[in-house]
């Protein structure tokens, strides 16, 4: 399906003002938020945080780390994106007018899925280990940011891509409670 221009002209001036260059020290922070590497490292950091700590179900939590990136990140790009099939701004405005820094293909765009896999890995990590919630929600929102300001996503990407990220880690949780037993 060809992503079709579905925007509002409120969500347009929102995009153009978060859009604007703040100059090389936040060009190059958007860059390095967006970076596909950041969100592996990220999500190497957490699970590994989480089996260091070696909680009682540790292993669940990792295993619900797993379950919800797949589910935020696959689902996302292989049903949701596809059924919604939204327009990147950089290619439903005007040329010139979007300050796009960033790759991005004429893909859907709705939800962000860096957005939608960063919220994830949050909740989980969270869950796992509460005093996490307060690096990994900052970094979750600054990454939302980033996508709007390098010129690949509307803001309601972004946000719907933490509500999608959050839905998949809330389930893969429930799902790895539903597990049986300990794991030695």
């Amino acid at each position: 399906m060809t992503p079709v221009d579905r925007h509002t002209e409120i969500e347009a001036q929102v995009f153009r003002f978060l859009n604007a260059d703040g100059g090389r020290f936040l060009d190059g922070l958007a860059l390095l938020l967006s970076s596909t590497w950041l969100g592996i490292a990220t999500g190497l950091l957490v699970a590994g945080a989480l089996w260091a700590r070696r909680r009682e179900g540790w292993w669940r939590v990792v295993l619900a780390l797993a379950i919800a990136i797949a589910i935020s990140d696959a689902m996302g790009s292989q049903v949701v994106r596809p059924l919604i099939g939204r327009m990147r701004p950089a290619y439903a405005l005007p040329p010139g007018s979007v300050r796009w820094i960033a790759p991005a293909a004429n893909v859907g765009s709705l939800p962000s899925l860096h957005a939608s896999n960063f919220f994830a890995m949050a909740l989980v990590g969270a869950a796992g280990w509460p005093a996490l919630a307060f690096l990994l929600y900052p970094l979750a929102l600054a990454v939302a940011w980033s996508r709007v300001y390098v010129g690949v996503h509307w803001p309601t990407d972004v946000l719907a891509g933490a509500a999608w990220g959050t839905l998949a880690a809330g389930v893969a949780l429930a799902v790895a409670r539903l597990l049986p037993g300990r794991r030695r």
